[in-house]
Order: structure tokens, then C-alpha cells, then sequence
């Protein structure tokens, strides 16, 4: 016990880090400000909120560096540290020519995560499992926060349109596509933290809060899990498989009804707003075809803004940086699949969790930018290196809480009371 509270006392940057990027975000719904022009109803961030998170962020990295450098630079993997360190810098340089704040965003985040990562010592796992147990409950609340306004006082978050279905609820972020990334870490978390009713519930919860973000990238990858899932235990279970595939017709009467009754209104007006939108996520590949030689090898000197991530990648940085890029994050996730795998029953709920969020943070960005979207980026990136540098480890004197406790009491253990 002495040696886990000496070690939190050590590791005490990286936890006031992590809940800067856990809980920065949290002004916007109150205070209805949001990025510049993305609301309709919120007004745009001041200039001061915008350049808080990294006048926050600056001392932390310092104090990081010299406890890093004090302990002689100890280090596994410098590939990556190099790797990381060559994409930061390339996006720093650009910012010379572009004069982008997405350039900003690039390079700072990857690199405040990577000397974050560097400077602990071991994480417990336990500690990540707590810190995921207050996500949880504070993702609930703020979720219920915002539904309770809105049908009672009509109050709107940032993405949605007054008069219409399409109000989207991103929780303590107050943005949906960033927010169902959060979604997504705590549904792999949750599915193997908990077991039975509590289990069942807590899904639920998140399915349905999943649902309400609106997201299509994210409903979609949902989808692609469920399917998975299915095959697998068709193959596991082929009678009920057979049984299921019998269904399969009285089901998709179900759906069809389901839908010519939803239709004339809410699914309709989705349907519309989305349809609108949907131009805004497709990359213009033949555009950026013809004029292959500007940007092939550095990349456009003009940062373009698509909502498809690897595709802006490639034109704003170019092939080089692109490829660097794609390789740390088929590696961070190569990592965290072998970790998992050679990880103690009691810690699989955690690896779980941060699988299925790398997952959908890799595939996600074909559709959306998340590797610019804070706090995303940096819960990546951050929880990924502490896995490859090997500093998340078995706890010392216990394990993570039984996966049978009810939320309530598991909560309680995570604040310690």
C-alpha cells in the first residue's frame, strides 16, 4: 500500500494531465460555446479558452521532460520515440508556412502524450480502472443532464437544430463524435468489468446514449461489431444460429413497418438533415489525383479541413509523413492486442476498454477527424504509449474490484469512500 501511494505521489503530472483532457471541455454546455462555426445556437470559444488547454498543458510537459531526463532518459521502444518525435516536428514546421491551428493540434498533443507516457513510473491498473469508473458515472450524469434540460426546458446542446429531431447529445464534451469515442472505451471496459443485471443496465445505458450522439460513423461501427459478434457465435452455437437465421424474415417484416411508421417524421428528418451532410465526410480523391505533384511527397503547404482524417493526412503532410503516421498507430494497436492478450483475467476489463476505443480511433477517422479532436487525441495516444513502454502494470497488493460489484459500490471504491 505504501509503495502504490508513493508511486501516485510520483506519478502525479500525469494524472493532473489526464484530468485537464478528461475535463477541459466541460465549459461548453454550460457556458453554450463551442468550436467556431460548428453550432447554430452556441457562440464561437474565446480566444483565451482555445489557448487555456495548452497554457495548462506547457508546465506539465516541462515538469514531464525533467523528470524524464533526471531519471537518464530510461526508455523501451525508441523507434516509436523517435518516430513520434519526427511527426510532431514536421507538423510544427508546417505551422511556418500554413498558419493553421489544426497544424497546433498535431503536433502538440502527440507529443505532450508521448512525454507524459515517458515520465511515470508504472500505472497500476487498478488506477486506470477507477479512473474509468468516474468516466462512467460523470458521462451518465452529464448525458442526464442535457436530456433533462432539453425536455423540460427545451435547452439545446451544440449540435442541434431548434424545431427538429435532430438534436444531438454529446455529454461532457458537448460533442457527439468525439464523445461516442468516449462511448466506446467504456463499452469495452464495461462488458468484461461487470457481470448480469448491472452489466446488462450499464450497456444498455451506453447503447442508447451511443444512439443519441447521432453519430453515423459511430453507428455504424457498432453495427460492424455486432456483426462480428454474431458470426462468432454462429460458429460457437450453430442451432441457435440456425434458429436466429429462421427469424431473420419475421424480423425484417418488423423493420419495415417499423420504418414506413417512422418515416413521416422522425426518421424522415434525420434522414434529410443527414443527407446533407453526408457530401461533407466524402474526400475528394480525383480533385487531389490531378494535382498529385504539390503535395506527394511534403504534402500542401494550405492546411485543407476534411471530416475524412487519413485522407487530409495524406494531402496536408504528404506520403512520407502519412506513412510514418499509419505505422505508430498499427503499432500502438499491435502493442495493446499483444498486452491484452498476455494480460491477467482481473486486468482484461481495462484492455479491453482501450482496444475497442483504438479500434474505433483508427477506423473512425475514414469518416471523421478524431486525431484532432481533443480530448480524443490525447486519451489515444497517451493510454497507447504508457501500453508499448510497458507502464501499465498488475497491481502490487490486489487486483481490479470484483467484476460483480454493482456500479454504485464500484464508484465508491474509485473515489475511495
Amino acid at each position: 500500500m505504501v509503495n502504490e501511494a508513493r508511486k501516485g505521489k510520483r506519478n502525479y503530472v500525469f494524472w493532473l494531465g489526464l484530468a485537464l483532457c478528461t475535463l477541459y471541455q466541460s465549459y461548453r454546455y454550460p457556458l453554450q460555446i463551442s468550436n467556431a462555426g460548428t453550432s447554430h445556437t452556441y457562440s464561437d470559444t474565446p480566444p483565451i479558452l482555445q489557448a487555456g488547454k495548452f497554457a495548462l498543458a506547457f508546465p506539465l510537459i516541462a515538469i514531464s521532460a525533467v523528470r524524464w531526463l533526471s531519471n537518464s532518459a530510461r526508455a523501451s521502444r525508441w523507434l516509436i520515440i523517435f518516430g513520434t518525435v519526427f511527426l510532431s516536428s514536421f507538423s510544427l514546421l508546417k505551422i511556418l508556412s500554413g498558419h493553421d491551428s489544426q497544424y497546433i493540434d498535431v503536433s502538440f498533443w502527440i507529443l505532450f502524450s508521448l512525454i507524459l507516457a515517458l515520465s511515470v513510473d508504472t500505472i497500476s491498473v487498478s488506477a486506470v480502472d477507477k479512473y474509468f469508473c468516474i468516466v462512467l458515472a460523470y458521462a451518465f450524469a452529464s448525458t442526464l443532464v442535457q436530456i433533462f434540460l432539453f425536455m423540460v426546458f427545451g435547452r439545446l446542446p451544440a449540435l442541434a437544430s431548434e424545431g427538429t429531431y435532430l438534436v444531438r447529445f454529446g455529454g461532457f464534451l458537448d460533442d457527439p463524435n468525439g464523445f461516442a469515442a468516449i462511448w466506446f472505451l467504456l463499452m469495452g471496459w464495461s462488458y468484461k468489468r461487470f457481470q448480469g443485471r448491472t452489466r446488462f443496465l450499464i450497456l444498455a445505458g451506453i447503447v442508447v446514449s451511443l444512439l443519441l450522439t447521432q453519430s453515423w460513423t459511430a453507428i455504424g461501427f457498432f453495427l460492424v461489431i455486432l456483426f462480428v459478434y454474431a458470426v462468432i457465435g454462429a460458429f460457437k452455437r450453430p442451432l441457435s444460429a440456425l434458429l436466429a437465421i429462421g427469424a431473420l424474415p419475421l424480423f425484417a417484416i418488423f423493420l419495415v413497418r417499423l420504418i414506413s411508421i417512422l418515416q413521416q417524421g422522425f426518421l424522415l428528418e434525420i434522414l434529410e438533415a443527414k443527407q446533407a451532410s453526408i457530401g461533407e465526410h466524402v474526400f475528394p480523391w480525383t480533385f487531389w489525383a490531378a494535382k498529385w505533384t504539390d503535395w506527394v511527397l511534403l504534402g500542401s503547404w494550405e492546411y485543407n479541413a476534411y471530416e475524412s482524417w487519413w485522407g487530409a493526412a495524406l494531402v496536408n503532410f504528404g506520403v512520407l509523413w502519412f506513412a510514418g503516421y499509419l505505422v505508430l498507430v498499427v503499432a500502438l494497436l499491435m502493442y495493446l492486442r499483444r498486452a491484452s492478450a498476455k494480460a491477467a483475467r482481473e486486468s482484461k476489463p481495462v484492455y479491453a476498454g482501450l482496444l475497442l476505443f483504438g479500434y474505433y480511433f483508427a477506423f473512425g477517422s475514414l469518416n471523421l477527424p478524431l486525431p484532432i479532436i481533443f480530448p480524443i487525441n490525447v486519451l489515444f495516444f497517451l493510454f497507447f504509449f504508457l501500453v508499448a513502454f510497458g507502464k501499465i502494470g498488475a497491481d502490487t497488493h490486489g487486483t481490479v474490484a470484483s467484476s460483480k460489484l454493482p456500479l454504485a459500490q464500484a464508484l465508491a471504491e474509485a473515489t475511495g469512500e
